[in-house]
Parts: C-alpha cells; sequence; structure tokens
C-alpha cells in the first residue's frame, strides 16, 4: 500500500498540482486535484477539500486546510486502491486519510503531510 500511495502523491503533485493545495481555490466538498478525468481514472485517489482550520503556533495562529483522502470510482483505477476501496462500507465516500497543509506550504511540507497522514493506511 504504501509503494502505491508513493506513486499517487508523485503524480498528484507533478506539474503545479501541488500549489492548488497549499492555496485551493476550491469549494468545501469539491475535489482540489486531480481535476481531470484521465488523472482520476490514471491516480485513483482524490482530495477532497474539507475545511480550513487555525492552530496556534507560539503567539500567532496559522491557517492550515484540512483534505480528505478518498479513492476514486471506476474498474480502471490501480487494484491496490480498488482493493481498498471495496472492503470499505462506504467505498468511495469510505476516508483513507485526513491531510492537513499549512496555508503556503512548498511541494515538500506537502509531500511529508501526506506520507504522515498515511502512514498507517493499510491495504485490502
Amino acid at each position: 500500500m504504501q509503494k502505491a500511495l508513493g506513486s499517487a502523491f508523485t503524480s498528484l503533485l507533478e506539474g503545479n498540482g501541488w500549489q492548488k493545495l497549499s492555496k485551493p481555490t476550491t469549494t468545501r466538498g469539491a475535489t482540489a486535484i486531480p481535476r481531470s478525468p484521465t488523472a482520476v481514472a490514471r491516480i485513483g485517489l482524490r482530495l477532497d477539500y474539507n475545511n480550513f482550520i487555525e492552530k496556534d503556533e507560539g503567539e500567532e495562529k496559522v491557517k492550515w486546510h484540512q483534505y480528505k483522502l478518498q479513492v476514486n470510482a471506476g474498474d480502471t483505477i490501480p487494484h491496490t486502491f480498488k482493493n481498498w476501496r471495496d472492503k470499505q462500507e462506504k467505498g468511495t465516500h469510505a476516508v483513507m486519510a485526513t491531510v492537513e497543509i499549512r496555508d503556503g506550504a512548498d511541494k515538500d511540507e506537502i509531500e511529508a503531510a501526506l506520507k504522515e497522514a498515511t502512514k498507517d493506511v493499510q491495504g485490502a
């Protein structure tokens, strides 16, 4: 599972995908990345924007964005994710992990946040 997640994260963050997580322009409940139907089928995962929160960091509050990592529908997605999804009671609505990303984070911070949020995800 971790190998499949790593490959998916590489694909999700390619190009300017990571910037869409750092400074989201989508609304709550909508998919932040990937947006194209081809990428959805190829990657098999999506990050849906959930909300933003503020965390105390020292004397100031810092804005963080929350995303739900979910498996896409369809039979053409990678088998690892399809098997995981099919064993979940909620199917495509099952949340694999909740990811928190600091507003304005760089690509390395986002990749680290994705890995940390999914470190305990088990395969099907």
